[in-house]
């Protein structure tokens, strides 16, 4: 059986993991700062463990492997890119508290995921950095991209997944899968209003300028923008004093106000020449306020992130919110 520590637990997607491929396991400990993702935790996997700040974390146990999802948000494209430099004090900084604990307990294995731009020119000392301390540390390391709409689930979320192991050779990362669930399978039939946007907000996401080129709802259907089956990135973050609109995790449903439609599609705006994008039923909806781009992703949802930007096209011609069980369904399913 292996003993795993969880740092940066969160509501523990990585034990949940290793639970769908029947990997008996037993969680020696959960590190986690934020009580309610830390409740969340304890109610998947009947723990019950207490809220910890990694920095003041010392225990000694045995654990045969350490899996970490160390703050992304320095790192990500969606955050100031304050990066991760040891001692800078960021959030994204606390992925070297994992390297402390590592030479503390020596685990056989340790996995690490984050965002992929921390391969970026600005952080990539970072990622090195890390993989050349646990080289000093006597592992092996083995990285590879992955996209989650590439095993199983409809949700575009690329993540750096690093898998470390001691005295071992030539790790392969899984082969992608045909991806067969759609974004309308994960959405619920009935949802309340509140998650609906307003008339008002809907015109924030809409383009209805009707001096474009082509008839009002055609729409720009590239492969590097819509792809089929695939959501755009979920975030969890409301609305913000700098988002006018607040539009974030949306789908379609509905609408009967004066928006004209033909064939059952929008256009949502977007920078490109043309000036929106095509948007159906059951696709995922991206829409950054800040930038004033849109983003369509057919039968699927962009990543879930902590900056809710993300939405859905439900039955109809209404924008909504993802639920909390819909964005649940689309983290474990």
């Amino acid at each position: 059986m292996l003993r795993i520590l969880e740092l940066f637990s969160g509501i523990g997607a990585c034990s949940t993991a290793l639970d769908r491929l029947g990997i008996e396991h037993e969680i020696v400990d959960a590190v986690e700062v934020d009580r309610w993702a830390l409740r969340s935790f304890n109610a998947i996997h009947g723990t019950n463990f207490e809220t910890q700040d990694i920095r003041l974390w010392d225990k000694d146990l045995d654990c045969d492997l350490i899996m970490h999802g160390s703050p992304c948000q320095d790192f990500s494209v969606a955050g100031k890119q304050a990066g991760g430099d040891e001692h800078s004090g960021t959030r994204s900084s606390l992925m070297y508290e994992t390297l402390r604990i590592v030479e503390k307990i020596r685990p056989r294995y340790v996995i690490w995921e984050n965002v992929k731009n921390i391969l970026s020119r600005k952080h990539r000392h970072n990622f090195d950095n890390y993989l050349e301390r646990m080289e000093q540390l006597g592992y092996r390391n083995y990285y590879q991209v992955l996209n989650a709409k590439d095993y199983g689930i409809p949700q575009n979320r690329e993540r750096i997944f690093v898998v470390s192991i001691i005295g071992a050779f030539g790790y392969k990362f899984p082969e992608k899968q045909e991806l067969k669930l759609k974004l309308k399978d994960m959405l619920e039939e009935q949802v309340d209003e509140k998650y609906y946007l307003s008339g008002k907000m809907m015109k924030y996401i809409l383009d209805t300028n009707e001096t474009q080129k082509g008839s009002k709802w055609e729409g720009r259907a590239d492969n590097d923008s819509l792809n089929a089956n695939i959501a755009h990135t979920l975030s969890v973050r409301g609305v913000s004093g700098s988002q006018r609109a607040g539009v974030s995790n949306f789908i379609i449903d509905n609408y009967n106000g004066e928006i004209k439609v033909k064939d059952i599609k929008l256009r949502i705006k977007n920078n490109t020449k043309q000036g929106y994008l095509e948007a159906h039923e059951g696709d995922g909806v991206y829409t950054n306020i800040s930038t004033k781009r849109g983003t369509v992703t057919p039968q699927a949802i962009h990543t879930i992130t902590s900056v809710q930007d993300a939405g859905v096209v439900d039955k109809g011609l209404r924008i909504r919110k993802l639920t909390p069980n819909e964005c649940w369904k689309l983290m474990r399913i």
